[in-house]
């Protein structure tokens, strides 16, 4: 696995809600099953709260095209991730006063999650970060990405162009991950489960889900060069029912 360049750290700070007063929804606080549909208008208001990323200018790894059972066919539970190097400087966040180290940014076409009344993004990437301390947990970001023509390529590009073969990898190096996050830091937050079952097939609970709310982009060839790599159906997991609903928190 290629070593993460020893580049100094990007710390963008920003305050996020935390989910310290109950909203006043009719929905849960506790997990649900994941994805959910997002719907801002009855979003409750988050609180403030210390929220860090701290990733280096630049990282390397390996970009791996995951063949998780059924093996050797394309399921919908692969997908092409970049598993970040362990011989640099760590990629993490603090959330919740804790530590989670970036583990893969991996990627679902189309989208899983979705905004009321928006049709599905064409790609999602989930930054995958897992706490550094027992007991296990993830907060996991959620970028939707939307398809452009322009010249040049996105670091999503970077990564969804000409993915190695079912079961292959490669190492790939200089990553800006920085730059695969938007802008804005506006999001909407709820607690959920993981997308993708474990080898026992459960989805692991609870994740902290953070929805960034404005969009990425990648090339409009790209994405759908990889999509196809599933058919219509794509490597999503559906929009789950979950009763009660999640309460969802935005920040702004």
């Amino acid at each position: 696995m290629a070593a993460v360049f020893s580049l100094p750290f990007i710390s963008l700070s920003t305050p996020v809600q935390a989910q310290v007063k109950p909203c006043q929804g009719t929905g849960t606080d506790s997990a649900v099953q994941s994805p959910v549909e997002i719907d801002r208008s009855v979003a409750c208001p988050g609180t403030q709260s210390a929220f860090a990323i701290h990733y280096p200018d630049r990282v390397g790894g390996t970009l791996l095209f995951q063949d998780k059972p059924p093996l050797d066919e394309v399921s919908e539970h692969d997908d092409v991730r970049f598993i970040i190097g362990t011989g640099g400087s760590q990629p993490y966040i603090t959330y919740g006063g804790q530590r989670y180290n970036l583990n893969n940014v991996h990627f679902h076409g189309h989208a899983e999650h979705k905004f009321a009344g928006q049709p599905f993004a064409p790609l999602e990437a989930h930054f995958v970060h897992e706490r550094a301390t027992e007991p296990k947990g993830y907060v996991v970001f959620s970028v939707l990405i939307d398809a452009r023509t322009f010249q040049g390529l996105s670091q999503h590009d970077r990564l969804i162009k000409s993915p190695p073969a079912l079961g292959e990898s490669r190492s790939v190096y200089g990553v800006d991950l920085g730059a695969m996050l938007p802008d804005s830091r506006v999001t909407y937050r709820y607690t959920g489960s993981l997308t993708t079952p474990d080898e026992t097939g459960s989805y692991f609970q609870p994740v902290n889900w953070v929805i960034f709310n404005q969009h990425a982009k990648a090339h409009q060839n790209n994405i759908q060069s990889y999509k196809s790599l599933w058919g219509p159906e794509g490597n999503r997991r559906e929009l789950q029912e979950n009763d009660p609903e999640p309460n969802i928190y935005s920040y702004h």
